[in-house]
């Protein structure tokens, strides 16, 4: 039995946003490890091992998704999904630094940076990567 078949666009669009989630899964992280260990952070409950694997993989799947409908019906759709991505990053950004909580909580600036961090880099992998892995089909099929 012949098992190939052409893979559709919004087959590849999920694959390579499932690929570009455990590419920013592994960085994530080596990141957080790593600047946790700088910083001598002990723990963040919210960016924990699990929270940081299964949300880039679910955010850059959902990623991949959207970059089928922007490629699939728009003229020149990858522009416009990476100036969205852009866009959301920036929008993620700017909120993240000026959060503030009530008065008896508090945000550390170690946090912030650490918040930060994995988000640029889920930013930059869905703005750069799915559209590169999309591209070239060799590389996820």
């Amino acid at each position: 039995m012949n098992y190939d078949y052409p893979q559709s666009d919004l087959s590849r669009s999920i694959l390579s946003g499932l690929f570009a989630g455990i590419v920013a899964t592994v960085a994530n992280l080596v990141f957080g490890f790593a600047y946790r260990a700088m910083a001598g952070i002990t723990n963040f409950n919210i960016l924990d091992v699990s929270t940081t694997i299964f949300g880039s993989i679910i955010l850059l799947i959902v990623c991949g998704v959207f970059f089928y409908f922007f490629v699939h019906y728009l003229k020149r759709g990858i522009n416009y999904y990476r100036i969205i991505v852009f866009l959301v990053t920036a929008l993620i950004v700017y909120v993240a630094l000026q959060y503030h909580r009530e008065a008896e909580y508090r945000i550390t600036p170690e946090f912030r940076v650490l918040f930060l961090g994995t988000q640029l880099i889920i930013g930059g992998l869905a703005a750069f990567l799915i559209p590169y892995l999309f591209r070239h089909e060799k590389l996820i099929s």
